[in-house]
C-alpha cells in the first residue's frame, strides 16, 4: 500500500524573524543568535559658486552611494557589534575636497573638467568591532563633539565628521549618573596636515623635511556628561610632529640624523549641546570652542580639507599657511608649531514636524611663531606678500532648509558664506588674471548647494 511505502520529510523552513531588542530594521541571521540590519543610502548634490577666473569651477555635482551592516549580539560580557559602511561617489567640478582624496581612493575619471577633478571615490567609512566598551577599527575619532553635523559644505572650526576617519583602539567606561569617559589611541598619520620648510642654509646644504613614518599613536580622551537637556563633552589629544632625515644637499649625500628634534603637539575641545523643546520637538543649540599646537587636523573643517601646507584662502587670498609645524632657524632649524583656536556656533529648529532648518557659524584664528613668519619672509623685515607663514583669521556664516515629505528623504538647499583675512600686510593675489604682486588682504566667497537623499 502507498501508506506503507518510505516517505522523505521535507527540512524545517528557517524563517526570518524580526529583530526588536536593538530597534527597527533588525533581523536575525537564521540559525544564528546575531541580529543584523542592512541599509544605505542615495544622495545627489549639485553646487554653486562664487568663481574669480574663467578657469574656475562655477557649478558641480556628486552622486553618492553607501551601504552599510550592522550586527550585534548579546553575550556574558556585553554586547558585541560588528559594523561597516562603505561608500562610493562619482564627483566633478565644484564640489572637490582634497581630504576626501586623502580617506579614500579616487580615480580620475576619463570624462575630466578644467581642473581634472572629476573622480569615482571609495572609502571604507566604518569598519569595526565593539565588544563590552571597548573599540576597534576604523570610525570616527572620538576626539570631535559638534563636527558639522548640520551642515553640508561644512564651513565650521572643529573637527569634521567628513575628515576624521581613522584607524583606532579605545575603551569607553561608563561612571554612571550620566558620565563616560574615553581613551583611545588614534593612526597618527590620519591626523597629520604637513608641515613645512623655512630654514637657514649652511654652505653646500639646502635641506627640506617632511613628516617621517608612522611614529607614536595620537592619544585622545575624553569627559562626556549625557542628561536630558543635552550633552557636555571635554576632550583632548597628543599628536607627535617628527620629521624625517633632510633630502637636499647640494653634494647628494643624506648625513644620518640631520633633523629637527621631535615637537609633540595637542588639540583640546569644550562643546556643549542644548535640547530646546521648549521652542519645539527636536530642536537644539550647539556651542563648541577648539584649541590646536601643532595638531591642525584636529580643528580644520572639510571646507579646508587636509594634506598640505599652504596655499589655503579664499580668492586672491590664496596663499595662506595652516601647516602643523614650520621648521625654521639655521640647519637643522626647530619645529615652530602652528596654533590655531576657533569658535563654532550651530542651531537647528523644526518649523513643522517635516520642515526643518539649521543656521551656524564660525570664526577661527591661525597664528605662527615671529621666527616662522620670518624664515617665510626670506629672513628680511620687508614686506613679501610670497610668505604664506602670516596669521590670518577666517570667518563663516551658513544655513540651510530641508522638507522631509516622507520618512528618510530630504530635500533642501544651504547657502554659506566665508571670508579671509591675511594679516602683515596681505599677500599678493593668487588670482592668474590679476596684475602681478598685487596686494591683498581679504577675499570672500559664496557657495549654495542643493541636496536630494533617501536613507534605507
Amino acid at each position: 500500500m502507498a501508506a506503507d511505502l518510505p516517505t522523505l520529510k521535507a527540512a524545517p523552513v528557517e524563517y526570518v524573524r524580526v529583530c526588536s531588542t536593538y530597534g527597527a530594521g533588525f533581523f536575525y541571521i537564521p540559525g544564528t543568535d546575531t541580529c543584523i540590519r542592512i541599509g544605505g543610502r542615495v544622495r545627489y548634490e549639485f553646487q554653486m559658486q562664487t568663481t574669480y577666473t574663467r578657469n574656475d569651477d562655477p557649478t558641480g555635482t556628486r552622486a553618492l552611494g553607501r551601504i552599510y551592516a550592522d550586527t550585534r549580539t548579546a553575550t556574558d560580557y556585553g554586547l558585541l557589534r560588528a559594523f561597516v559602511r562603505v561608500d562610493v561617489a562619482r564627483r566633478n567640478g565644484a564640489i572637490y575636497s582634497g581630504t576626501a582624496t586623502r580617506i579614500g581612493n579616487a580615480f580620475t575619471g576619463t570624462s575630466v573638467d578644467y581642473n581634472g577633478n572629476a573622480q569615482t571615490q571609495v572609502v571604507l567609512d566604518r569598519a569595526f568591532i565593539q565588544f563590552g566598551g571597548l573599540t576597534a577599527g576604523r570610525t570616527q575619532s572620538f576626539f570631535g563633539f559638534y563636527q558639522g553635523d548640520l551642515e553640508w559644505v561644512g564651513i565650521t572650526a572643529g573637527q569634521s565628521s567628513l575628515n576624521d576617519l581613522t584607524n583606532l583602539l579605545a575603551y569607553t567606561a561608563d561612571l554612571g549618573s550620566g558620565f563616560s569617559a574615553t581613551l583611545a589611541i588614534e593612526d597618527p598619520v590620519e591626523a597629520r596636515n604637513a608641515t613645512a620648510t623655512a630654514v637657514t642654509a649652511v654652505p653646500g646644504l639646502a635641506p627640506t623635511y617632511a613628516y617621517a613614518g608612522s611614529g607614536v599613536p595620537d592619544v585622545v580622551g575624553l569627559l562626556r556628561y549625557d542628561a536630558s537637556w543635552g550633552a557636555a563633552q571635554l576632550s583632548g589629544a597628543l599628536h607627535q610632529v617628527r620629521v624625517g632625515e633632510q633630502t637636499a644637499l647640494a653634494s647628494g649625500v643624506t648625513p644620518q640624523g640631520f633633523a629637527p628634534s621631535t615637537e609633540y603637539g595637542y588639540a583640546v575641545n569644550a562643546g556643549v549641546k542644548f535640547n530646546l523643546p521648549m521652542i519645539g520637538s527636536g530642536d537644539a543649540l550647539y556651542l563648541q570652542g577648539t584649541y590646536t599646537h601643532g595638531a591642525s587636523s584636529y580643528i580644520m573643517g572639510n571646507y579646508f580639507g587636509l594634506g598640505k601646507a599652504a596655499g589655503w584662502g579664499i580668492g586672491g587670498v590664496g596663499n595662506l599657511g595652516m601647516p602643523d609645524a614650520v621648521i625654521a632657524g639655521s640647519a637643522p632649524g626647530d619645529l615652530k608649531l602652528t596654533s590655531i583656536w576657533g569658535l563654532t556656533a550651530a542651531a537647528l529648529h523644526y518649523w513643522t514636524p517635516t520642515i526643518r532648518q539649521s543656521l551656524f557659524g564660525t570664526y577661527m584664528s591661525i597664528d605662527f611663531s615671529n621666527s616662522a613668519f620670518y624664515a617665510g619672509n626670506g629672513f628680511s623685515s620687508s614686506f613679501n606678500g610670497a610668505n604664506p607663514y602670516r596669521d590670518w583669521r577666517y570667518w563663516g556664516v551658513g544655513t540651510n532648509l530641508i522638507w522631509s515629505p516622507v520618512a528618510n528623504l530630504d530635500i533642501g538647499a544651504e547657502i554659506n558664506y566665508v571670508r579671509a583675512d591675511a594679516g602683515q600686510g596681505g599677500v599678493f593675489s593668487t588670482i592668474s588674471t590679476d596684475p602681478a604682486n598685487l596686494v591683498r588682504k581679504s577675499a570672500d566667497q559664496v557657495i549654495a548647494r542643493v541636496r536630494l537623499q533617501r536613507d534605507f
